[in-house]
Order: C-alpha cells, then sequence, then structure tokens
C-alpha cells in the first residue's frame, strides 16, 4: 500500500466527526401524514424476558399511558416516541382505544 493512500487514525476521526455533527445537525424531515405514539424500550438496560414480550407488542397513544402500563413492577423499560402512517394510527387506535397490541388489533 503506498503512502498517499493509507488514512491515519487522525484523518479518519475527523472526517467521522464531521459527518455525525453533518447528519445530526440536520432538521428531520417533516412528515405530513404521520402521527406520534409512544412505545416501551428496553434498548440498552436489562429487562425481563416479560418486558421484552410486552414491549414489541405495544403502542401507546398518550405518554401517560405508556408510563403506566409497566409488565411488573421491578421494569426498567422506558418510552420513546415513534411517528406512524395516519391510517395506521387510525386502524390501531379505532373505537376509542389507548393501548394497541400487534397480536390483537392488526
Amino acid at each position: 500500500m503506498s503512502k498517499a493512500a493509507q488514512v491515519t487514525r487522525r484523518t479518519f476521526m475527523t472526517v467521522a466527526a464531521t459527518a455525525a455533527v453533518a447528519t445530526t445537525a440536520c432538521p428531520r424531515r417533516q412528515t405530513t401524514n404521520g402521527v406520534k405514539v409512544f412505545k416501551r424500550s428496553g434498548k440498552g438496560v436489562h429487562v425481563s424476558n416479560a418486558a421484552k414480550k410486552h414491549n414489541a407488542n405495544r403502542l401507546y397513544k398518550t405518554l401517560f399511558t405508556a408510563n403506566s402500563d409497566s409488565p411488573h413492577p421491578g421494569d426498567n423499560s422506558y418510552v420513546v416516541e415513534l411517528i406512524i402512517n395516519r391510517s395506521l394510527f387510525n386502524k390501531l387506535f379505532a373505537n376509542g382505544r389507548t393501548i394497541a397490541d400487534f397480536r390483537l388489533h392488526l
């Protein structure tokens, strides 16, 4: 490999940092047909198998409902926001539902 083709660690880190700043500084694309929903997540923390199954299959209409629906008292899951299509939102949260379970409502 020639000397000119080698990339030093410093050059790589500079390019990577610049790319990271450029992608995080860009504004998110606004969705005109999207609706905000909430989901419990155990990513990055230790959660039980019951919590994993509970988190994987449910969406919530409100933040309060998501915070209130823990599978058991020792659950470490946290709540994250998602944007879903309005037609899917209407299907999942029909008839005044505040919790949508994919196993039942799809």
